[in-house]
């Protein structure tokens, strides 16, 4: 996406014409942070955003980058449920340059083209890779940044007239907290308790962490406090 006087390119294909586009100091906050769950052979990572209120974001753009020794991509994904312009797909993560994954997202709601994307834990993106070697436990080198580097923009909110460009100064990277599947409390041990917050991670409608997903089936459940009781009772 390329900064213009005139109009707002989101990725090469949606042209939002505004009085002007350049980069402002914004109170917009707007956190990015990973989470991966790993076994003896994959390691899935997943990757979010906190976009606070009233920030909402028309576009989005990520770079993880990964340890190449260590990984290798097998898929990558965006979240086309919150990010979509209009009925089109575009732009597939770009898995091209070995190290790293690419991510960019934008949205246009045909039916609201004010609508932008907000709220906390939103999905931006999932990347599976196969491990080169078994060890457990594991602990790669990954790392989140800007999507594309200036003068492409990635993070740009809804705001009327004039869209914010929020790279510089309204976008924090966090880390990729990386767990066993299975280990729910992410304390490098399975043991009953993490069968126990699964639990209660059901019961209550917590939100979805990956490495709580003891199964491996994109939801919490008894059925993953039940098999982590099993690994721990059996050493698995």
């Amino acid at each position: 996406m390329k900064k213009s006087s005139r109009s707002l390119l989101i990725i090469g294909l949606l042209v939002f014409v505004a009085s002007a586009l350049i980069p402002v100091n914004s109170f917009a906050d707007v956190d990015v942070y990973g989470e991966g769950a790993y076994t003896e052979s994959d390691l899935v990572v997943y990757i979010y955003a906190d976009i606070n209120s009233p920030t909402e974001l028309r576009s989005a753009g990520v770079k993880l980058t990964y340890e190449t020794a260590a990984l290798t991509v097998d898929t990558a994904e965006k979240n086309d449920s919150d990010w979509f312009l209009g009925s089109e797909s575009y732009m597939d993560p770009d898995m091209s340059t070995a190290g790293e994954v690419v991510i960019i997202l934008g949205k246009l709601d045909t039916g609201d083209a004010t609508a932008g994307v907000s709220g906390d834990r939103v999905l931006l993106g999932k990347v599976r890779f196969n491990r080169t070697g078994s060890s457990i436990p594991f602990s790669p080198t990954l790392d989140l940044a800007l999507g594309k580097v200036d003068p492409y923009a990635n993070f740009v909110d809804t705001a009327e007239p004039t869209a914010n460009v929020l790279d510089d100064t309204g976008v924090n990277f966090g880390t990729i907290i990386i767990a066993k599947r299975g280990d729910a409390n992410a304390d490098g041990n399975i043991t009953m308790a993490d069968a126990m917050f699964v639990k209660h991670m059901f019961q209550s409608g917590l939100p979805y962490v990956c490495y709580a997903d003891a199964n491996s089936d994109d939801g919490i459940s008894m059925a993953d406090a039940m098999l982590i009781k099993h690994i721990f009772q059996t050493g698995g």
